[in-house]
């Protein structure tokens, strides 16, 4: 079973952006068996506070799947909201579509009247032909990987844990910096293997391992590696990272991260 994603926390007190884009990619959502929603003309509502959100024409929707719901809610940046209950053979997904009426931001107008889903209510979303997991691409993230000849160094329980002249760099927008590092590098001795798993819709499906500790016990899921990232991440490949608030320190070069 995939574990509820873990989504690192964007600054807290950095400006809040947020703006409507046009989506050049076809869309398509699909629940109980069938695809209720599919179009090339989806805005994106996005944020550097929150993940994206896609907003379909309500032509270009399943209309014989919303049946009208008595939730109604102020949204913090669209203001009041309309929902819907999808309901298709067999399955229903209470208050799982839901519109603007009528946003207060003029920048947001586009977006009125348009349909979005919440995402973890439907089976599935999909670009193009390539299924989409955890949440909606945002056009604005960049992910650089970088090989690096710095020092990377990590401690656990008191004792290194490991040491990298030849670590991968993973820079995230909005997100801090990941240190990918060989498993050679990396004592493995301390680490267990754990059935945890977890989906990025930028990297692919993550596995974890939990720290030995001198004493036996075990710390839970400090480090993780993509054994099979989808193709745009070939470089971090069966490497390991390691959670700094998992771990005693992490050292870059001798200084601490």
């Amino acid at each position: 079973m995939t574990a509820a994603p873990r989504l690192q926390p964007r600054e807290a007190t950095a400006p809040q952006l947020i703006n409507v884009l046009h989506s050049p990619k076809r869309i398509r959502v699909k629940f109980g068996g069938r695809v209720i929603a599919d179009s090339r003309n989806v805005l994106v509502l996005r944020s550097n506070h929150f993940l994206p959100i896609y907003f379909f024409p309500l032509t270009e929707v399943d209309q014989s799947v919303l049946k009208p719901s008595k939730q109604g809610q102020q949204h913090p940046v669209g203001g009041e909201t309309k929902y819907w209950d999808i309901e298709a053979g067999d399955r229903r997904a209470a208050d799982a579509a839901w519109s603007f009426t009528a946003p207060p931001d003029e920048n947001l107008a586009p977006l009125a009247g348009r349909v979005a889903f919440t995402w973890n209510l439907v089976d599935q979303w999909f670009e193009e032909e390539e299924e989409v997991f955890v949440h909606a691409r945002d056009p604005y993230a960049r992910i650089d990987v970088l090989q690096s000849s710095s020092r990377v160094e990590i401690w656990f329980d008191g004792e290194p844990i490991a040491d990298s002249r030849r670590p991968v760099l993973l820079f995230e927008t909005h997100l801090p910096t990941r240190f990918y590092l060989p498993p050679e590098d990396v004592r493995l001795d301390r680490l267990g293997a754990s059935l945890t798993r977890t989906r990025c819709p930028y990297k692919g499906i993550a596995s974890y391992w939990s720290g030995v500790r001198k004493d036996g016990s075990l710390s839970e899921d400090i480090a993780w590696s993509y054994r099979d990232p989808i193709a745009e991440m070939p470089k971090i490949k069966g490497l390991i990272a390691f959670y700094p608030q998992a771990v005693d320190r992490i050292h870059l070069d001798g200084q601490p991260v």
